[in-house]
């Protein structure tokens, strides 16, 4: 974690560092111990309702967990049909394990509401089947976002920074924006409803002039679900959690290299991954 100022608007999440992931660790392990028992005791429709609390604390964990060093490596790529050589911060997806493991859940539920609807076809117990419905539900959505996280994971996701260029790859398309486009990086920050809940930080990409909507276009894919509140000249949108280095000292890097149009010829070579390393962004 480096320390650099802390950015505007942004939020800290509760419970943060490996605080937080002991103590979800733990609740994690009880509410499956819960459920365990409540299947046993066919009581189907508490082990959908725990799935589903347990669906709730994965992002809370997802977020609270202990921030990794800098990484960052050197890419090549064309732009304006030519190559350029410049820095990339990887975009992390959806981890594959915890995409297999939520395909994995998900498909257990569904397995405990077919044998739901067979106990209810059996013993001529119909109330069972209000339990097969939500299990079905709840088990549906845990499996479908676990297939679509580990398609998701084998993407390769990233900001390249180079001397003319901030091109931004969240899925999809990417975003292409010469640095004089850009008229600021800006952040954001989201509260989830309930009161225990992280925040959602985000870091946006703002241009001099707005950039052209549609659900197919560029920006779409990199506004991710802020494309319907995003003001037209946001062209996209990070969330903080996803990148592979500590957020704070990419928002500070970005804004160094928008700032200083005598410093971008360095991300042409390792003197940018060396600034990196050392936190050197804040003028």
């Amino acid at each position: 974690m480096t320390t650099l100022p802390w950015p505007p608007d942004w939020r800290r999440p509760p419970l943060s560092g490996w605080l937080g992931v002991v103590l979800f660790g733990a609740l994690a392990a009880f509410l499956a111990l819960a459920a365990a028992i409540a299947a046993t005791s066919r009581q189907w429709v508490a082990v959908a309702v725990i799935g589903g609390v347990l669906l709730l604390l994965a992002p809370i964990a997802a977020v609270s967990r202990p921030r990794r060093p800098v990484s960052a490596a050197e890419v090549s790529l064309d732009l304006d049909g030519r190559r350029q050589t410049g820095v990339r911060i990887p975009v992390l997806p959806t981890s594959p394990l915890v995409s297999l493991a939520l395909a994995i859940l998900g498909l257990a539920i569904l397995g405990l509401g077919v044998a739901a609807l067979v106990i209810a076809a059996t013993d001529g117990d119909w109330a069972a089947v209000v339990g097969f419905v939500v299990l079905l539900v709840v088990g549906s959505v845990l499996a479908l976002g676990g297939i679509v996280g580990l398609i998701a994971s084998r993407r390769r996701l990233g900001l390249d920074l180079t001397p003319s260029h901030l091109v931004v790859g969240l899925g999809g398309d990417p975003v292409e924006l010469t640095w004089e486009q850009i008229d600021r990086i800006g952040t954001t920050s989201v509260r989830y409803g309930f009161a225990l809940a992280p925040v959602q930080n985000w870091l946006t990409v703002a241009t001099r002039e707005p950039v052209p909507a549609g659900p197919s276009s560029r920006r779409a894919a990199a506004l991710g679900r802020m494309t319907s509140t995003a003001p037209a000249h946001t062209a996209a949108a990070i969330p903080a959690q996803r990148l592979g280095a500590d957020p704070v000292l990419v928002y500070h890097a970005l804004r160094y290299y928008l700032e200083r149009a005598d410093a971008r010829p360095e991300l042409g070579s390792g003197a940018a991954l060396r600034r990196l390393a050392a936190g050197e962004v804040v003028r």
